[in-house]
């Protein structure tokens, strides 16, 4: 199922000054320097956006597929979505934010997050098992109109054992999957078989592979402690 949520509309304001001195002032007053891009802005219009305005979506983890609709200054609206946010690299506060053009009609490809709902009720976790993650995200060409905040995935009736795919994942209709089909979202599994399994694999793949199917198993194993 796939989770939808009105579009945000922000205020941009054109800005002239640029370099490290503007933008820094532009901060002091609770303003985000930006800029927007797309097939009607190809040279980039930099611009300021207010930060509580856009703090929360840019923190959010569904950040790059929520629609927002920038309100420039001639009262004109452009359809957005976030594609990069600068952050300071100790504090990690927003210091500036890419915005790319979408054009109603013309499809565009994005990365939506993969919610897994009812855990606590999932068989195979009753079971003993837990989930291993293959992979958040889902990449889809798809109408921005289109865009979900996220496709949720009931995992309730899944048992001990079960392997879910992309090709398993269900889509808004329209859309086409960029994803490889084969690659796997999440296993349920009991703790003990994967480990066995990961060192079978190092075993068959020989030292390219090993750093990253070790780094996989134990990213896995430190997300279900985290959960």
């Amino acid at each position: 199922m796939a989770t939808k949520k009105e579009n945000l509309k922000i205020e941009f304001t054109k800005r002239d000054a640029k370099g490290t001195g503007s933008c820094r002032k532009i901060r002091n007053k609770n303003m985000c320097p930006s800029i927007l891009y797309g097939p009607e802005y190809k040279l980039g219009l930099a611009g300021t956006v207010s930060t509580k305005s856009i703090q929360a979506t840019a923190n959010s983890k569904n950040k790059e597929t929520t629609l927002i609709e920038l309100v420039l200054e001639d009262g004109n609206t452009v359809s957005t979505l976030i594609r990069d946010v600068q952050r300071h690299p100790i504090t990690q506060q927003i210091r500036h934010i890419d915005f790319y053009q979408v054009l109603k009609g013309h499809k565009i490809k994005v990365d939506i997050p993969i919610n897994i709902v009812n855990r606590e009720l999932c068989a195979g976790i009753k079971e003993g098992g837990m989930i291993f993650y293959g992979t958040r995200l889902i990449t889809v060409e798809i109408q921005p109109s289109d865009i979900p905040e996220q496709i949720d995935f009931d995992i309730k009736d899944l048992e001990l054992g079960s392997e879910i795919y992309v090709r398993d994942i269900p889509v808004p209709e329209g859309s086409e999957v960029l994803t490889d089909g084969d690659t796997m979202v999440i296993h349920i599994a009991q703790p003990k078989v994967v480990e066995e399994e990961v060192e079978e694999v190092i075993e068959e793949e020989g030292t390219t592979p090993e750093v990253e199917v070790v780094a996989k198993g134990k990213e896995a194993k430190d997300e279900k402690h985290a959960e």
